[in-house]
């Protein structure tokens, strides 16, 4: 196998005792190990696994799998050998980027993914993280709160290539107020959400009244639960919830 230009011999692994695991890496998947494992079983292995060997993570040289740990997996399983190639890393970016772009290849990442990945080296991917485990909002929204600019619900590409910076020096205040505006307004239709977190961010400034805008949510709570996407429901919520000229 040749990889930019040179040759990558092809070894084999017992099984998975003899790589270690990369903290930033997602879990393994038991659903997807299976179907891998029905794949095997039909066709034997047509993948060969991506590792390198590197003392970045604690220090001391190791064997990790950038791409192919469900694989890996899936053969130990059924107790076949785990062919195997190792590629350079040359820092913890181009670790980051080189598994991101590997295992999307395979098997898509979603946004999390990424996320989880770029968290160990990035501070501002780590409070994203964070704040995610804190409150129950599509990380998305999450993201834009953290910039304060719906834009990049259209530009993921800038957090996925580890480029995502926090610039909203509100962002703490902002997330766990608009995570009780999510809380009241329950399950309503995603696009509606987004209408609300825009409306939202607009109306978030020094003169903004929570309670205000909860009492109003409160009030027009019938008329929200049954909201659907459209110029109107903006307006109304433009007007009605966040006091917000048309």
């Amino acid at each position: 196998m040749k990889m930019i230009g040179r040759e990558l011999k092809i070894k084999y692994a017992k099984d998975c005792s003899e790589f270690s695991t990369l903290p930033m890496n997602r879990d393994v998947d038991s659903k997807h190990v299976q179907k891998l494992v029905a794949s095997l079983r039909l066709q034997g292995c047509l993948k060969t696994i991506i590792c390198t060997s590197t003392d970045l993570i604690d220090g001391k040289t190791k064997k990790y799998i950038i791409d192919g740990q469900h694989t890996s997996t899936a053969l130990e399983r059924e107790g076949m050998p785990i062919p195997y190639i190792e590629i350079d890393i040359n820092s913890e970016e181009d670790l980051v980027e080189k598994m991101a772009y590997l295992n999307n290849s395979s098997k898509s990442w979603d946004l999390m993914d990424y996320i989880h990945a770029w968290k160990m080296i990035r501070p501002d991917y780590m409070k994203l993280f964070k704040w995610k485990n804190m409150y129950d909002i599509e990380i998305t929204m999450l993201a834009i709160i953290g910039v304060n600019n719906g834009a990049i619900k259209h530009s993921t590409g800038v957090i996925k290539t580890g480029q995502f910076k926090i610039t909203n020096s509100q962002a703490e205040d902002m997330c766990r107020a608009f995570n009780d505006i999510f809380l009241k307004i329950g399950k309503s239709d995603r696009a509606v959400k987004f209408q609300f977190l825009n409306a939202f961010l607009q109306a978030y400034n020094s003169t903004y009244d929570h309670v205000k805008t909860m009492d109003a949510i409160d009030k027009h709570i019938k008329t929200v639960k049954l909201m659907s996407i459209g110029n109107e429901t903006a307006v109304f919520i433009r007007k009605q919830i966040f006091k917000l000229p048309k």
